[in-house]
């Protein structure tokens, strides 16, 4: 899955949508559509051992059959500061006051953060019931795709060398896999093309392993396989693609 699957993807729904005049209020139609949304999440499994709640933002592309059937892409960056047991992170090299010293022999600053994203297809069925147009009402979706996370390293001016660039990945905890996602929300598409939206509930599993070959603050091997867990709310702005209905005019 790249970004050019993606844009090509966009390409052809979008020349499928050229085909008709539209108006969402009128019929069910073909439609096009990005979105930007937002999520915040609950950990739960082996990433709640690892964060605390945590949020995304990003953005997907839809396309609308006139069916109600959905297709899509959806990417999601992932980050939150409720890193759990922080005090284990650079363990091995704290002094006897618990702080990492820097190049100069001074306290260095260190903040760790959650990071990571998550990349997928996705199919789906929206259902025209409890809405005030055809295009609009509740829906599913299930996607499959790829999960990332670890632990961010911030080092200001980046002073302590023993905690920055390469030697970072000896702290960040770098996990991937295999995801899989499911949503069940409410979309309202309105005929103006600036109020659309939706909101849901999202669930996410990860199925993911450690990729570092070496822990250096608890000297271990972070290989395990791992079943990583988010749930919480998603809502999205949504703007169409679609040609313009066409008016008619009569003279006499």
């Amino acid at each position: 899955m790249n970004v050019r699957f993606i844009f090509l993807f966009a390409f052809i729904s979008l020349w499928f949508n050229s085909l008709q005049a539209q108006s969402v209020t009128d019929t069910n139609i073909r439609i096009s559509m990005f979105s930007a949304h937002y999520s915040f999440h609950i950990p739960g499994k082996d990433m709640a051992v690892r964060f605390g709640n945590s949020n995304s933002v990003g953005a997907d592309f839809t396309f609308k059959t006139v069916n109600g059937w959905l297709f899509g892409a959806d990417y999601s960056f992932i980050f939150g500061d409720n890193v759990r047991n922080q005090d284990s992170y650079f363990a091995a090299i704290r002094n006897s006051k618990g702080y990492v010293i820097d190049g100069d022999g001074n306290f260095a600053e260190a903040y760790i953060y959650q990071r990571g994203f998550n990349l997928s297809l996705m199919v789906g069925k929206q259902f025209n019931i409890w809405a005030p147009n055809p295009n609009s009402g509740p829906f599913i979706q299930f996607y499959g795709g790829f999960m990332q996370h670890y632990v961010r390293i911030e080092n200001p001016y980046k002073v302590a060398p023993q905690i920055n660039d390469e030697y970072a990945k000896l702290y960040d905890r770098l996990t991937n896999g295999f995801s899989l996602s499911q949503f069940v929300g409410y979309r309202f598409m309105g005929n103006k093309r600036l109020i659309n939206f939706y909101a849901g509930f999202e669930f996410v599993q990860g199925f993911t392993a450690g990729k570092r070959s070496y822990n250096a603050d608890d000297r271990s091997t972070d290989n395990a396989k791992r079943i990583d867990l988010l749930s919480g709310v998603r809502i999205g702005w949504v703007i169409p693609l679609y040609g313009r209905k066409k008016q008619e005019f009569f003279y006499f």
